[in-house]
């Protein structure tokens, strides 16, 4: 995720100061490591360190930094682990080149390899880096900044924005190239930003950018420019009005909404990083072993559900799901040395899965595939190798875009493995992992606008209902699962969780008139499900569908706003698209009845205890 913001001034001398400032806008993208680049009389300063802005400030006095211009990043690690010397913002080959980045640099590690062959010092292990090398290497070339900037685009694959400057010129350059970044200008005075809350502490004015283009800051304006052919554009400048508190979240009410929103995107970054990732090592860890345990908790556990279903209808593989403080009791004693535990933690600090991370290298019982969110986390360092989540920090309580990248890796995870061990064709492996590549960014913003309003009305009619079910069938089992966690945790009403033909297994008994049970199917279980629809309504229950729109499942619902229907697309996308209308009634649920969805009472983001 990430965050940066570059100042150019004519007059100022306290630079430091000021980005400090604008950066605190920023916390809510990263606090893995900060640090800031001061310019003053053509010397770069340059102080950066883990930890948060307020702890860095205090230990390197970044806000003492002296010069007229600069730039500041507030990190969320991707690549590299968060040390001082993988911080931002980062020099290029001498001390004249300097910025910082945000997003992920795709051919990271193959782009690193060509500039280390050509003669350039790379230093850290961070993406970011590389940035600051491209336009040094086409400064080489052209002895122009401008070109050098425009030019850099060509070599660096994937979704980013950065900043870049020279020691020596009072201006700096940002490109955007599928990354947020918001420009503003005022008198003798221009910033660059990440995201609008970084602006607003130096002005309303605001340039807005789009995806291709990039700028040039002096101390007296910013020039828009097409990065494709250098032409430059009119762009208007705009007043905004947004208050600094609503703009960290993007205009959202709530963080959760805003998570909610920003899923399309983890998909499309997401499975960027997955292409580039280390498929030969954790796919080799799954053949090589001789059984194979998925240990996960809560939101984590359910899309580990999810994923159980993917392992064995892609790739022909049993996985072993398991509760992260059920683990050792019920399957410590089979572990042997062939034993793999895919070990997932949004945190990497969730005290339940260390147990078992430390079970296993305690006694030599196997090894251990970690997939995480936060790096630089113990079990990051840990574990014998990790799967980066990719989708930056998530302020909410509720998981809802760590879920999403979590069933999204195990999709992607299992389709390789079918393809390579033969269980899938590869032409049929192929398409899926297109579907998920090209496909489902769309596909998820097109869920979220189309059920978003659907689920609004819903939640007007289920305030009273203090008890219901969601169930699901097959793939969608562990979804129902997380859409009954997420009604359980913002919203305080019981709902149960579980596999619909369970439901007439006891519980059916609860059933009364007009009692809520929600259903979550594909197009290739609507069959089965609508057998366990009919046990609910046939007793009076009230109906409510998530699932694709089918024609024999409309006589099921009484009104329009029970049937949250996704696109239509191929059933392997359903578990991945049908979780959302879930997480948005439960966040219009939540704000209806007064309770704040970010903080929900009793719970905490990382549970380090047992």
């Amino acid at each position: 995720m990430c965050g940066i913001t570059g100042i150019v001034s004519l007059d100022l001398d306290n630079i430091g100061d000021l980005l400090v400032t604008c950066g605190r806008k920023l916390t809510y993208r990263g606090y893995d490591s900060v640090g800031v680049a001061a310019v003053q009389n053509n010397v770069v300063d340059l102080r950066k360190d883990v930890g948060t802005i307020e702890e860095v400030n205090k230990r390197l006095g970044l806000s003492s930094m002296r010069g007229d211009r600069g730039i500041i990043q507030l990190r969320w690690a991707t690549y590299g682990a968060p040390t001082r010397t993988n911080a931002q913002p980062h020099f290029g080959c001498q001390e004249v080149f300097y910025g910082a980045h945000n997003g992920n640099i795709h051919n990271y590690y193959e782009y690193k390899q060509e500039l280390i062959e050509t003669g350039h010092i790379v230093r850290s292990e961070n993406d970011g880096e590389l940035c600051v090398h491209a336009v040094d290497k086409y400064y080489e070339q052209t002895g122009d900044m401008f070109e050098a900037v425009r030019l850099s685009t060509r070599d660096l694959k994937g979704a980013f924005a950065f900043a870049v400057g020279r020691a020596d010129a009072q201006e700096i350059y940002a490109v955007k190239m599928g990354s947020s970044l918001v420009a503003g200008v005022d008198k003798n005075i221009t910033i660059v930003s990440s995201d609008l809350p970084s602006i607003l502490p130096v002005t309303r004015n605001v340039i807005y950018l789009r995806d291709g283009e990039m700028l040039r800051l002096t101390p007296h304006d910013v020039k828009v420019f097409r990065i494709e052919d250098g032409k430059e554009l009119d762009r208007p400048v705009e007043l905004s009005n947004i208050d600094i508190n609503a703009a960290e979240k993007g205009g959202f009410p709530h963080f959760m909404l805003k998570e909610i929103n920003e899923q399309p995107k983890v998909a499309q970054d997401l499975l960027g990083i997955l292409d580039g990732g280390n498929i030969e090592k954790w796919a080799g860890l799954i053949e090589e072993a001789s059984r194979v345990y998925l240990v996960a908790c809560g939101s984590s556990y359910n899309a580990g559900m999810v994923g159980t279903y993917y392992f064995n209808r892609l790739a022909g593989l049993p996985i072993l799901p398991a509760i992260g403080g059920q683990f050792i009791p019920m399957y410590g004693a089979t572990l042997d040395d062939d034993s793999l535990c895919i070990l997932v933690s949004q945190s990497g600090e969730t005290k339940d899965i260390l147990n078992v991370l430390n079970l296993v290298r305690e006694n030599n019982l196997g090894k251990t595939l970690g997939v995480v969110n936060v790096i630089g986390s113990t079990l990051m360092f840990n574990a014998d190798s990790y799967i980066p989540m990719g989708c930056g920090y998530e302020v909410s309580v509720p998981a809802t875009k760590t879920y999403f990248s979590q069933t999204i890796i195990f999709a992607y995870l299992s389709a390789m493995l079918g393809k390579r061990n033969g269980t899938l064709d590869e032409s049929e492996a192929n398409r899926f992992l297109n579907l998920l590549r090209n496909d489902l960014p769309r596909l998820t913003r097109e869920t979220i606008d189309h059920t978003g309003i659907l689920a609004k009305m819903l939640a007007k009619t289920l305030m009273d209902a203090n008890d219901l079910y969601c169930l699901g069938y097959g793939l969608t089992d562990g979804v129902a699962r997380e859409g009954a966690l997420k009604i359980k945790e913002i919203c305080y009403n019981h709902c149960e969780g579980m596999y619909s033909s369970e439901f007439k297994h006891g519980p059916l008994s609860i059933v009364t008139n007009d009692y809520p049970v929600i259903f979550v199917t594909t197009t290739e279980d609507s069959w089965m499900v609508i057998n366990h629809i009919n046990e609910v309504s046939c007793r009076g229950g009230r109906t409510i569908i998530v699932g694709e729109q089918e024609e024999k499942l409309e006589p099921y619902v009484k009104k329009e706003i029970d049937y949250l229907t996704v696109p239509k697309t191929d059933v392997l996308l359903n578990p991945l698209l049908d979780v959302i209308p879930l997480q948005l009634l439960s966040y219009y649920l939540s704000v209806d009845l007064g309770i704040n969805p970010d903080q929900p009472r009793n719970l905490s983001k990382t549970l380090t205890v047992d």
